[in-house]
């Protein structure tokens, strides 16, 4: 099972909105605010901050974390009264709600579609991305949707060209098999790694000590939850038609006329840096 990325080391691709973000670490953080904003009758978590006429950016975690994982940097953002900030958890992560999969499609598309309504019911209508792994192709939805409505696209640890993907390079490969034909064996693989999550102690603490254990609890929590591991094996499965997406999105990005910022981990082995090099062709 995909693994939480963290962003213990960087590669700066392009440099644009570079200051804002080499300031946070000087910049002493602001509370941020709580919710739940119900969407369709299911209840989504989010953080928000900063002062609300000021530019929204608008943050889509990945998998399998969720909106914590940008507490420290929304902080920091909010404290310099230069941005609006929101992140929301999709439904199944975090403390949002978790419809039973069968009563809610977890697809890539419906995901989108439900953030698209969160915004709206947040009025946030002009805003800037900052994306995640998933939270890329769910970003890239939106902004196929309503591309005026973008300002900036920012994204960390995330794909839209194959380069950075190499576990789904091979056509033949296990993830391209089981995207085309649901491989039974590894929705068990995933469901066991799952189950048998661990409370976080010192004993077989693999995240270093940069990483929260706040946010290892609360996706442990989250994952843990009845019928979340269906859900998100669902959404997994779903993830294959991303790939058809990719030359349209590329072709999206050359077209859009805004700031792109990009960053990786290097230490990422999933999505790997030739994705981040990947971007250059689409935003030189």
């Amino acid at each position: 099972m995909k693994p939480i990325l963290t962003p213990l080391r960087y590669l700066i691709i392009v440099t644009l909105f570079g200051f804002a973000f080499a300031s946070l670490s000087m910049a002493r953080g602001e509370a941020l605010s709580y919710g739940w904003q119900n969407v369709d009758g299911i209840n989504l978590f989010y953080r928000e901050g900063g002062p609300s006429m000021a530019p929204t950016l608008v943050f889509l975690h990945g998998n399998p974390s969720s909106s914590i994982m940008y507490q420290e940097v929304m902080e920091g953002l909010a404290a310099s009264h230069s941005w609006h900030v929101l992140a929301v958890d999709y439904p199944s992560f975090g403390y949002s709600d978790a419809p039973d999969h069968k009563t809610y499609r977890y697809t890539f598309d419906h995901l989108a579609e439900t953030v698209r309504k969160f915004l709206r019911a947040r009025g946030v209508t002009q805003y800037g991305l900052y994306m995640q792994d998933y939270g890329v192709p769910i970003g890239f939805r939106l902004i196929d949707e309503t591309p005026g409505d973008i300002t900036c696209i920012m994204v960390q640890n995330g794909v839209i060209h194959l380069d950075g993907f190499p576990s789904a390079q091979d056509e033949n490969g296990e993830l391209r098999r089981h995207w085309k034909n649901r491989n039974a064996e590894i929705d068990k693989r995933r469901t066991e790694y799952t189950k048998n999550l661990p409370f976080p102690k010192p004993a077989g603490w693999e995240w270093g000590d940069k990483m929260s254990p706040d946010a290892i609890l609360l996706m442990i929590a989250s994952a843990q939850r009845p019928g979340v591991i269906e859900a998100r094996n669902d959404l997994w499965f779903d993830y294959g038609n991303n790939l058809a997406r990719y030359p349209a999105w590329q072709a999206t990005l050359r077209k859009l006329k805004v700031p792109v910022l990009v960053m990786w981990g290097s230490r990422d082995d999933f999505f790997t840096t030739p994705g981040a090099l990947a971007y250059f062709r689409d935003a030189p």
